[in-house]
């Protein structure tokens, strides 16, 4: 498959500033992060709060500048591009945010909202163009009717598929979906869901799908990537892969069935999660972990695939 997307050793630390007798405190939000995004895949992103998920759609977009490392889309690199270049590459990648509520100025009405990336990119709002939004909003099924309205006057689904519309008017090859469904009811959030699939199908999107939610994920992804405080630990080719990472085990031991005979007792991971400001010399999951050794505390573990399987970042894999 041809890559959409490729990332090497994509890094972000954050500087804090804390006066001019104490010495500045680093965050290390994405560390060292690769990955490579075939043209029509999706990519699901997963790992707890904090771990640096929406730190890495930004900048796998350069909404935010990195540290180090390198950004290819469609074989061009966005970290050397002009800004005038990445003006036009920005109308092929758009994100989807995940509040619905905060992603759209309450001063605009839907089809300003909607027409907004279109005036960016130096449309006019002429007839035509009040045309296609109607047709954006019928994309993503929602009413013309509902053009004129402000978003106080909309359900939370609704300002979320203006925001999908939005993302959608510059007719983008790859849509980053931050948490899309995470401030939605359950039945609102598979609505969306299906919205996703059924515009993968018609229009050949591709996809980042960041999520807290494992189960969504292995629903509607293609490959996932498991992030723990800026890493990626394990990169998943498949969602029915086997997990090879104590970490990543332990997030798919955290989903339900709905059928009581596959429940089973949840045993939570023990210790604290370490400071992003003070990263330990080794693994950062080894104070959690319940086979971690002292080659987990003094080296850090690099992303490879051992025995064959899936790459891993872990001195003591599963084997299964």
């Amino acid at each position: 498959m041809t890559s959409l997307l490729k990332v090497r050793n994509l890094s972000k630390r954050f500087v804090g500033h804390r006066g001019p007798f104490r010495r500045p405190r680093v965050m290390h939000a994405v560390n060292d992060v690769s990955f490579d995004l075939a043209k029509g895949r999706v990519i699901g992103v997963v790992g707890e709060s904090g771990c640096g998920k929406s730190t890495l759609a930004r900048l796998a977009l350069r909404l935010i500048e990195p540290s180090d490392g390198l950004v290819r889309f469609e074989g061009s690199n966005l970290l050397e591009a002009s800004p005038v270049a990445m003006r036009k590459l920005r109308s092929k990648m758009q994100m989807v945010f995940q509040d619905p509520y905060s992603s759209i100025d309450p001063r605009y009405t839907v089809a300003r909202a909607i027409m907004e990336p279109l005036s960016v990119q130096g449309r006019k709002s002429d007839k035509p163009t009040l045309d296609e939004v109607a047709g954006l909003m019928e994309m993503v099924g929602m009413s013309a009717g509902l053009a004129q309205s402000f978003p106080h006057q909309l359900s939370g689904g609704q300002k979320q598929r203006v925001g999908i519309a939005r993302a959608l008017a510059l007719r983008p090859s790859l849509l980053v979906l931050d948490e899309p469904t995470a401030s939605l009811d359950v039945s609102v959030q598979a609505q969306i869901i299906g919205l996703l699939e059924k515009l993968r199908d018609d229009l050949g999107l591709t996809y980042i799908f960041i999520s807290h939610d494992l189960s969504l994920v292995k629903y509607f992804c293609d490959e996932i990537l498991v992030m723990y405080l800026g890493r990626v630990v394990e990169a998943l080719p498949r969602t029915n892969a086997p997990a090879r990472h104590p970490y990543t085990r332990t997030l798919m031991d955290s989903t339900f069935s709905p059928d009581p005979k596959l429940r089973r007792t949840i045993e939570p991971l023990q210790g604290e999660v370490p400071s992003p400001f003070d990263l330990p010399d080794g693994c950062a999951f080894a104070a959690r972990c319940p086979v971690a050794s002292d080659i987990c505390r003094s080296q850090i573990p690099s992303l490879t695939a051992v025995g064959g399987g899936h790459p891993v970042a872990c001195h003591h894999p599963s084997l299964s």
